[in-house]
């Protein structure tokens, strides 16, 4: 296990975390943090949303996608939008109760406390609170799909370089586990122009970018980075 340390574009502090030793990846250019991207691998994605509802409805559609492939789901949102995107997937004919759906769902903000100390992502709680969980899920029957937005618990304090740490460690545990991955951000966050480069800084992490038309602000913001 090698440690690596990133700098970090959104803020230029380097961010420690362990990165398994398996030879060379594939990658694409990413952008002026160095971190690279497996191509190999499948993606990993962003989506601005408008507003909650739209956000619901775009991750109930991403789960139902994977339920099509007999993909289990993580979920990890706000407890707020969590409740939305259950009430989207019930109406489409998911019983998110039913152990056979293999859908999980963690509270964002949680997460997210157990991840930090003294206000800061800790690489030793990142590693405790994310990995052993991917890999419990990452080693059962069927493809491994997440959602996740304590990404945009960072984004909302404008807090954009832990954001972009984490979506780092985010890479990094693809590399090593190979799951989907969907990060959804408020399009609102990046509304202001003197927070492009922190778009461009969030879209560079990511291998796919999505929008659809309910998120009018979103589709924009990211076709005009």
């Amino acid at each position: 296990m090698t440690i690596l340390a990133t700098e970090d574009a959104c803020g230029g502090h380097p961010f420690l975390f362990p990165v398994a030793s398996k030879g060379t990846v594939a990658s694409k250019s990413s952008g002026a943090h160095g971190s690279s991207i497996n191509s190999s691998i499948p993606p990993h994605i962003v989506q601005l949303f408008d507003a909650p509802r739209s956000l619901a409805d775009a991750v109930s559609h991403f789960v139902i996608e994977g339920r099509a492939q007999h993909d289990q789901a993580l979920i990890v949102a706000r407890a707020s939008h969590w409740q939305l995107i259950r009430a989207y997937l019930e109406r489409r004919g998911v019983n998110v109760d039913d152990p056979a759906e293999r859908i999980v769902s963690l509270d964002a903000r949680k997460v997210r406390h157990r991840m930090m100390r003294r206000g800061v992502l800790d690489p030793a709680r990142l590693e405790e609170t994310l990995d052993g969980m991917i890999a419990e899920m990452s080693s059962a029957r069927g493809h491994l799909r997440i959602y996740g937005e304590i990404v945009e618990l960072f984004a909302e304090e404008g807090n954009f370089e832990q954001a972009c740490a984490l979506e780092d460690y985010w890479n990094h545990l693809q590399h090593e586990y190979g799951f989907t991955l969907l990060c959804g951000y408020s399009s609102a966050h990046f509304a202001d122009p003197r927070n492009s480069q922190h778009l461009r800084d969030v879209c560079s992490r990511h291998s796919a970018i999505r929008s659809q038309s309910a998120d009018s602000l979103g589709t924009w913001l990211t076709a005009a980075r």
